[in-house]
């Protein structure tokens, strides 16, 4: 049976160790790695694909592996025998990921939807044993995710998939490990269910602390009671304030301390405190969690009316593209979703929208990739803050699953968590608009969830352009679809409750 095996692995960066004695074993079938950025998760794929060594320990099963990493800047190994290769296999997988021919000669301009299914159609064309997914689904939209979902589910090796998509996540795999501050938890069964089981389970050791706790807290009560008649006893046994011609009560001390009356409350003491100590170490290890969720209360923002209504019309996307579009009507509290393929226009309706907002004073706008003056822009605002709101500003990064201390640094800050701190900002802000297009792309799926329960708390208008699905239903949105109409324009349109995503 074939199996990759993962032996007594430690690896450590420079002043970092990531894995100690890690053992871990995958059967055939798709099995998902779960955990926060910076867990491990890219270094153990590359571990797996000999491109990263251990100090100690050692893999088996990986003799044959394809690496699918995350970004796709050069042309993929095995580009050019797939590329020319003519077989039904190839046929076969070109057809099944909608491949045409014509994108093998124009690398550079294809999107990133195009370059990740010519990626996919060469790992399953090359067969290995082992497939490594790193972030397969960013940036796709729902129509190219199923068919790559469909690709992949023809794999018949070991597949390890790395994802935020926790619909895609499920939909693929039936084996979850997850990686939670240097731990690793490992369920055969899908994402959902693994993450409620690890509740479960760390429901129930938290369960168990809480009775240790309160066990420890009675034996130092008792502990601090016998040390109080233990100090009673021996200051009715000192002689310090004895009248010196007192000889009776001198022979009485005497025999006291001969007898050691005062002994038994001194052993119990030494006795609890053994108690306490064997019950403390008894503790289960669990990582202290924060709270989700962010409710700003703001009384003047209460006050505040935000209406606006955008009037029919249409939008020239570009040669013989057009979007069209009905009144759409934006108030407070609105939360809306915008749906549709890649190229459909979503972006530029965004900023269409923007530019017929003239007299809104506040709003938050994160487009997919953060321009550097805006960034800049976010880093001096929050220099400018007094300490009191820095301090709440950071309580809000936390309730978001980040460190507040890793975001001090705008040169290292990675894309995720910036968005985080953009988001947080926004909140403390308590601003009457976000706007925010392909949010989750970059975030792991503990900073999604949070996201999602913080925005589903927001009480001011939010406007989302997402693939996500799951994401588009916590977070409560009514969802906007853009589609071709009968006529090639494009047509945004709300959908109601029987049109499903």
């Amino acid at each position: 049976m074939q199996y990759l095996k993962i032996n007594n692995i430690t690896f450590k960066y420079t002043n970092s160790e990531i894995f100690s004695n890690l053992n871990l074993s995958f059967e055939k079938g798709w099995s998902c790695l779960i955990g926060s950025n910076g867990s491990g998760k890219t270094t153990l794929f590359k571990l797996i694909a000999k491109i990263l060594k251990p100090q100690e320990g050692n893999i088996v099963g990986n003799e044959l592996v394809y690496y699918c990493e995350q970004e796709l800047h050069e042309k993929p190994n095995g580009f050019e025998e797939f590329m020319y290769t003519y077989n039904i296999k190839t046929f076969k997988l070109k057809e099944l990921l909608h491949i045409e021919d014509e994108w093998f000669y124009r690398w550079e301009t294809l999107s990133f939807g195009e370059r990740k299914r010519i990626q996919i159609a060469i790992a399953l064309f090359l067969e290995p044993d082992v497939l490594l997914l790193d972030e397969p689904s960013n940036h796709l939209d729902i129509k190219i995710k199923e068919i790559l979902l469909n690709s992949l589910k023809n794999f018949r090796g070991i597949g390890l998939l790395v994802s935020h998509d926790r619909d895609v996540l499920n939909l693929l795999c039936t084996n979850t490990v997850i990686i939670k501050n240097k731990k690793i938890y490992n369920y055969k069964t899908t994402f959902d269910k693994a993450m409620k089981e690890l509740a479960q389970n760390l429901n129930f050791l938290q369960k168990e602390n809480d009775n240790i706790n309160n066990k420890v807290k009675k034996l130092q009560k008792n502990i601090q009671s016998q040390k109080e008649k233990v100090s009673q006893s021996k200051s009715k046994l000192s002689k310090k304030n004895i009248d010196t011609k007192d000889k009776s009560l001198k022979e009485k001390i005497n025999l006291a301390k001969l007898t050691g009356k005062d002994k038994p409350d001194s052993k119990l003491v030494a006795t609890f405190s053994k108690k306490a100590q064997e019950l403390s170490s008894k503790r289960n290890e669990i990582d202290k969690s924060f709270d989700k969720g962010i409710t700003i209360k703001d009384e003047k923002s209460k006050k505040e009316k935000f209406s606006f209504l955008l009037k029919k019309g249409q939008l020239v996307l570009g040669e013989k593209k057009i979007l069209k579009y009905e009144n759409l009507s934006l108030n407070k509290a609105d939360k809306i979703a915008i749906i549709g393929d890649n190229g459909v226009g979503k972006s530029s309706f965004l900023k269409l929208l923007i530019s017929k907002i003239p007299s809104l004073k506040s709003y938050l706008y994160l487009p997919q990739e953060i321009e550097k003056k805006q960034k800049e822009n976010l880093f001096e605002a929050i220099k400018s803050l007094n300490n009191e709101k820095k301090g709440e500003l950071f309580t809000l990064v936390q309730r978001l699953s980040s460190n507040p201390k890793n975001l001090l640094d705008n040169a290292t800050t990675s894309s995720g968590e910036l968005r985080k701190l953009f988001i947080a900002k926004a909140l403390l802000d308590n601003i009457q608009l976000i706007i925010l297009d392909e949010p989750t792309n970059h975030m792991d799926i503990d900073s999604i969830q949070s996201l999602e329960q913080a925005l589903k708390e927001y009480q001011n208008t939010l406007i989302v352009v997402s693939h996500d699905k799951i994401f588009i239903k916590n977070i409560k949105a009514r969802i906007y679809s853009i589609t071709k109409d009968v006529d090639d324009f494009y047509e945004l349109k709300e959908l109601n409750a029987n049109n499903k995503i």
